[in-house]
């Protein structure tokens, strides 16, 4: 079976792979975020037994890419967005002493949808052959093009058989956990859900929020450009990165226009007038999928993040017939105790030197599962 490696983001993508996909293999996200990830994107298609199926892909090749698909970053520095455990980050500083520096784990091949997601996409889902074939054509355009690894981030337990990678030489390092809310019927059957600590936390905070003025509601976008683009500021600099407003403008006005006002959902907090918190959701068949969020912290805003995450847009979601809000990786703590579904989250990589793969054995030795909060 003939597998076609093409590059950047193939306009027969869709058309190929189908609409029952998930959201990141969707029409309207891989248009709108085709320019996302790196500088060199492949797209993979291949049919197996009348199945078609897909792959994207992109090569990481400059030093500086960020830590979230930068195989050394992730492994081995000092982390700015992960919250992995104290004591494996302060094992870092030692291992990278025993290692190739950063320059020599380059170029290497992530296999990733933008939005932090891994998987083969194919309606309905892949078979394993289809999987198969399609993971080792993307091992072998690596080995061919002289990558020092493959890597797929960000592989979600239930994505996949775990077998196809592993059987192919991949290890797994757990990273962290994706957070998925089930619906019921009502906001009611929501907080009948949880545990009885959790159903009191959520009823507590609701109220504290209502008494410090706070009030939540969607919001439609062209009045809430500037707020939202500040928030945002605020959250990537809080995580020690440099805004840039430009992009962040073109990701959000890519993603509207992609997907459409009627299939976005934009939920903002209030305090005395001033946008405090927001939350963007995309919808996909039965799922609100959590796209961009930002919550100013302070001591008077505690709590907001988890009203225009969660309460807020909770009773319009079922409203609207959805089973299931997607609110993706990390905070995964906060989340499972309001109700969420917890599925792990893994890097499978394999490497394609005997250098690298040296260096993914010890960084690998240490690396843990990231924290909760």
């Amino acid at each position: 079976m003939a597998v076609q490696v093409l590059n950047g983001v193939a306009p027969q993508w869709s058309d190929h792979v189908g609409d029952d996909v998930p959201i990141h293999a969707g029409a309207p996200w891989i248009k709108a975020t085709s320019h996302r990830l790196t500088r060199t994107r492949l797209t993979f298609l291949a049919t197996e037994d009348g199945q078609n199926g897909g792959l994207q892909a992109a090569v990481v090749d400059d030093p500086a890419t960020d830590e979230m698909i930068n195989l050394y970053r992730m492994l081995l520095a000092e982390p700015k967005v992960f919250k992995f455990p104290a004591a494996s980050v302060a094992a870092r500083g030692g291992l990278r002493t025993q290692v190739a520096p950063i320059e020599g784990w380059l170029p290497n091949l992530v296999v990733l949808y933008p939005g932090f997601d891994s998987f083969v996409a194919a309606s309905g889902g892949p078979t394993p052959a289809l999987a198969g074939a399609l993971v080792d054509a993307a091992a072998s355009w690596a080995a061919e093009h002289a990558m020092k690894a493959i890597s797929f981030p960000y592989m979600r337990t239930d994505a996949m058989p775990p077998q196809v990678l592993a059987d192919r030489g991949f290890r797994a390092i757990p990273l962290t956990f994706r957070s998925r809310l089930p619906l019921g019927g009502s906001f009611a059957d929501y907080l009948s859900s949880l545990s009885k600590n959790g159903r009191s936390q959520v009823t507590k905070e609701r109220r504290r929020l209502a008494e410090a003025g706070i009030r939540t509601k969607r919001c439609s976008f062209d009045d809430m450009w500037p707020d939202m683009l500040a928030l945002r500021r605020d959250l990537v600099e809080r995580y020690g990165q440099k805004a840039d407003e430009d992009l962040e403008t073109r990701n959000m006005r890519q993603l509207l226009t992609c997907f459409g006002e009627d299939q976005v959902r934009l939920y903002c907090s209030f305090l005395d007038g001033r946008v405090v918190g927001f939350t963007l959701f995309v919808v996909w068949r039965d799922s609100w999928y959590s796209a961009y969020t930002g919550t100013y912290v302070t001591p008077q805003t505690g709590s907001v993040y988890f009203d225009h995450v969660f309460y807020a847009p909770i009773a319009d979601a079922i409203a609207e017939g959805a089973r299931i809000i997607d609110l993706g990786i990390g905070a995964w703590e906060g989340k499972r105790r309001r109700g969420c579904d917890l599925t792990p989250v893994d890097l499978w990589v394999r490497a394609l030197d005997p250098v690298t793969e040296q260096a993914i054995g010890v960084a690998a030795s240490v690396m843990r599962r990231e924290d909760g909060w």
